[in-house]
């Protein structure tokens, strides 16, 4: 096994990350099945209950089986294990992406939110069924890299409420906007959009670039 103090400091910085993402995937999981417990449910909510409790599963399945399919420990010591979780986490994630469609359809609060959760459901099973095909075709880089796209998109249910927690607490994320919707309108779009376009320089515009630069450089020797 290779590993030296040098890699201490990143495995620990690693371990922070994603203590913090699963602390907070559990808290707000569990603030938001709460009311389903207690029966503290708005009209809406009680009229539509079974379907957002079915997309609760849907996204738990995302947000606590995507850390285990991601840890590659984990996947290398268990991989019968990965293989039926990758297929739950799968299936959950189509589940709570068309479950994104009935709720819209259901007097959703937020009028102009509406085209940004219907992007981010398509990109969401997208990303999902994207990786189930890479891995059919034994293609394990794009695999991991569309599951890491999946899981990002999935995160976005923590980020609104990481945003709606700043707006209570008095510090909004865009104090310039003065109108409250048209701020909720665009936390619908950051929470989901800026993650994935930082998840994308991380896995796929970086490398590109450091790609083209090799190739320059041979191309440049080639010449001389």
């Amino acid at each position: 096994m290779d590993f030296s103090l040098s890699k201490v400091p990143s495995i620990s910085f690693k371990i922070i990350i994603w203590v913090v993402v699963i602390g907070l995937s559990g808290y707000f999981f569990i603030e938001s099945t709460f009311p389903y417990v207690s029966g503290n449910l708005s009209e809406r909510k009680l009229a539509m209950q079974g379907w957002l409790v079915l997309d609760l599963l849907g996204g738990g399945c995302v947000l606590f089986l995507g850390p285990l399919l991601l840890w590659k420990w984990f996947r290398n010591n268990y991989l019968w294990i990965h293989r039926r979780i990758g297929k739950i986490y799968l299936i959950g994630t189509l589940l709570a992406a068309a479950l994104v469609f009935v709720i819209l359809a259901n007097d959703y609060p937020l009028p102009g939110a509406v085209p940004s959760l219907i992007v981010l459901a398509v990109l969401w099973a997208f990303m999902a069924i994207a990786a189930w095909v890479a891995i059919r075709r034994k293609d394990l880089h794009n695999h991991r890299c569309f599951v890491i796209r999946s899981y990002v998109l999935g995160l976005a249910f923590v980020f609104i409420r990481i945003f709606d927690r700043l707006e209570e607490s008095g510090f909004s994320a865009l104090p310039f906007i003065e109108d409250v919707t048209m701020r909720y309108t665009l936390y619908e779009w950051m929470c989901w959009v800026f993650p994935l376009v930082i998840i994308e320089l991380w896995l796929s515009w970086l490398p590109a670039l450091k790609s083209k630069s090799y190739e320059n450089r041979f191309n440049s020797n080639k010449v001389i």
